[in-house]
């Protein structure tokens, strides 16, 4: 009877600490498996962050960043009011040089230009950290001209430091970044936003004859300034120096995104130039 205690007592010993064995299994398994998700990057990024670091998936997010929306509502407001230091700021420049030239510039432009209504921003991340592409749609009120032109922008945004935002000039972005923003504006939502703008452009220049007329004038010239440029650029490589103006750059850095014959630089759209 002894042995039969002992035995029993041994079994039920033998049992505990194959049960507790099998606990402690589970908690390490448990908890490497805990380590193994918390480990994994994606874990850490927000839904936000997700879909601005993902066009492909997610598509361009709409006004997603409150400190981009208010750097395209200075550079308009800069357009209308003719305000060249607030378009530097734009920039994220301080300096002056230049700064006469397009504040002349500006003058001219704040004649065309009354105001941008019902302006919308398309965002996902730039090609390197803190770096944003960033299309703008707006609705352009042009002085006496009573219908509204809708215009399809883009620029690309820095961001430092954290919710700082400035636009880079087109001539001081890199290939890689130019060719990123080749590739963001072939995405199926640029591609069906410019062309549902296109549409509505199309349907407000034959419905008013002064804004026909106007987007016309802004076609040949494009043409013409096309064709002086190209010439310029040939007669620079036979020269030893070629000057240029930084304020040309500071205003043309937000171009349409139409690529055919309506391919106009905002910096372009000056009453009669």
């Amino acid at each position: 009877m002894k042995n039969r205690k002992i035995i029993t007592g041994l079994g039920m010993m033998a049992v505990m600490m194959a049960v507790a064995t099998g606990c402690s299994k589970n908690v390490a398994t448990t908890t490497q498996s805990s380590e193994a998700t918390t480990t994994v990057p994606e874990s850490t990024m927000s839904e936000e962050e997700k879909k601005l670091s993902d066009y492909k998936t997610y598509g361009m997010q709409k006004d997603p960043i409150p400190g981009i929306v208010e750097l395209v509502k200075n550079y308009q407001y800069s357009k209308v009011n003719a305000d060249a230091r607030r378009m530097y700021n734009v920039f994220g420049r301080s300096d002056e040089d230049g700064l006469a030239d397009l504040q002349t510039k500006l003058n001219d432009e704040a004649k065309v230009y009354e105001s941008f209504d019902d302006t919308v921003t398309y965002v996902t991340k730039g090609y390197e950290p803190n770096s944003y592409v960033v299309f703008i749609s707006s609705n352009v009120k042009f002085h006496d001209i009573d219908t509204k032109a809708p215009m399809l922008t883009w620029a690309y945004v820095m961001e430092n430091p954290k919710d700082a935002f400035y636009m880079v000039e087109n001539d001081k972005m890199t290939e890689d970044e130019k060719k990123y923003v080749d590739e963001v504006s072939k995405s199926e939502d640029i591609i069906a936003l410019d062309a549902q703008m296109r549409k509505d452009l199309a349907a407000a220049v034959t419905s008013d004859i002064q804004l026909g007329t106007l987007y016309s004038i802004w076609v040949k010239n494009a043409s013409t300034n096309e064709s002086a440029s190209a010439a310029e650029t040939s007669a620079a490589a036979e020269t030893s120096s070629a000057e240029s103006s930084e304020e040309e750059s500071t205003v043309e850095s937000i171009t349409e995104t139409t690529k055919n014959e309506a391919n106009i630089s905002i910096a372009e759209t000056k009453s009669g130039n």
